[in-house]
C-alpha cells in the first residue's frame, strides 16, 4: 500500500457510496474498500474527519474528502481521463446532478422506507431520525406508509422527466458523454430498484432501462479489502498534501479556526484551522490524538462555514 492509494470508506447499501463506486468504475482506478457501519458511532470515520460521519468518505494519505462533490472534484483532479466533467455540459450537468442528489434521492428513499421501512432495524430508524433532523416522519414505518401514494407520485413524476431526457436517443442525460448527473441520477435509481424490485416501476421506462443498463455495465474497477485500523495507520504515517495558494478567501482568513457543517442533514460540525478556500471548496487542518494532523476537504455548496467560538 502506497500513500496515494484512494481508499474509499462506505458500505456495499450505500447509494451514495455506489455514485463515487461507479465513477471508479468509469475511470478505470483501483481502490481499497473500508466498510463502515451503516448507523453511529463509527470511530474508525470520525477519527478521521472530526466528527463528520456521513457515507462515503474517500482517504488518500492523512487528506480526507468529505461529500460526493468534493470526492468526485477530487478523482477528476487526480484522474482527468476520462473524464466526468465533459466541457460540452459543464454547468449544466452539475445542475442536474444537484437535482437528483436532493429530489430525486430523497423520494426514492422515502418509498423504499415507506413501503418496506418494517424490515429495517429499529437501529436504523433510530439512527436516521437523529440523522435528518425528524424529516421523513422520524422514520416511523406507520406513518411513513400513509406517505406512500404521495411519494409514488413524485417518485413517477421524476422518472417521467429522467425518460423525456433521454426520448432524444442520446446515450447519456446532459450530452453525449457520461458526466456527473449520470452518476448522481444512477444511484437513487440503483437504491430503489435494489429495495423494491418490479415496485420501484422502471420496466415502464425503456429509456431509463437502456440508460441503466449501459451504466451497470461500468461496474466498480478494482477494490480490495482494508481494514479500518489499517486506514488510520496510513492517514497516521502520511500527513497531508501541501495545497495551492486560496484564490477566494472572502470573509475568512488562513489559519482562522472554522466550523464546517452540512445544512440538509448530519448536522455534525468538524472544527479545524483553515488552510484553503475558493469558489468549490474548503480545507481545514484537524491535530488528531489517533492520526496526528490530516487535512479534511468540503465542498462549498451544501456546507455552512462559521468561526468557531472564540475566534
Amino acid at each position: 500500500m502506497a500513500e496515494n492509494d484512494i481508499i474509499l470508506h462506505h458500505y456495499p447499501r450505500s447509494p451514495f457510496a455506489e455514485k463515487v463506486r461507479l465513477a471508479l468504475g468509469f475511470k478505470g482506478l483501483s481502490w481499497l474498500a473500508v466498510e463502515q457501519p451503516r448507523v453511529a458511532p463509527k470511530p474508525g470515520l470520525t477519527a478521521l474527519t472530526g466528527g463528520y460521519r456521513r457515507i462515503p468518505v474517500m482517504q488518500v494519505g492523512a487528506d480526507i474528502y468529505c461529500d460526493t462533490r468534493r470526492i468526485l472534484r477530487e478523482l477528476e483532479r487526480r484522474h482527468p481521463n476520462p473524464t466526468i466533467f465533459p466541457a460540452e455540459s459543464a454547468g449544466r450537468a452539475e445542475m442536474l446532478a444537484g437535482w437528483a442528489d436532493h429530489y430525486l434521492f430523497a423520494d426514492a428513499l422515502g418509498l423504499v422506507f415507506g413501503l418496506h421501512g418494517d424490515r429495517f432495524p429499529p437501529e436504523l430508524h433510530a439512527d436516521r431520525a437523529r440523522f435528518t433532523a425528524g424529516k421523513y416522519d422520524r422514520w416511523d414505518s406507520v406513518r411513513m406508509k400513509a406517505r406512500v401514494p404521495d411519494l409514488r407520485a413524485q417518485f413517477a413524476i421524476h422518472l417521467a422527466r429522467l425518460e423525456q431526457a433521454l426520448d432524444d436517443g442520446r446515450a447519456f442525460l446532459a450530452g453525449a458523454a457520461l458526466s456527473v448527473a449520470d452518476l448522481a441520477a444512477y444511484h437513487p435509481l440503483w437504491y430503489a430498484r435494489g429495495n423494491l424490485g418490479d415496485e420501484a416501476g422502471l420496466d415502464a421506462y425503456p429509456h431509463i432501462a437502456a440508460w441503466l443498463a449501459r451504466l451497470d455495465a461500468i461496474g466498480h474497477g478494482a477494490s480490495r479489502e482494508l481494514a479500518p485500523e489499517a486506514a488510520l495507520a496510513i492517514a497516521r504515517d502520511s500527513g497531508p498534501m501541501t495545497l495551492p495558494p486560496s484564490s477566494d478567501i472572502g470573509t475568512f482568513r488562513i489559519g482562522m479556526r472554522l466550523t464546517v457543517t452540512p445544512d440538509d442533514w448530519g448536522f455534525d460540525p468538524v472544527e479545524g484551522e483553515l488552510v484553503a478556500i475558493d469558489r468549490d471548496g474548503i480545507a481545514i487542518r484537524r491535530d488528531d490524538a489517533l492520526i496526528g494532523t490530516a487535512h479534511v476537504h468540503f465542498p462549498r455548496a451544501g456546507f455552512t462555514i462559521r468561526p468557531a467560538i472564540g475566534q
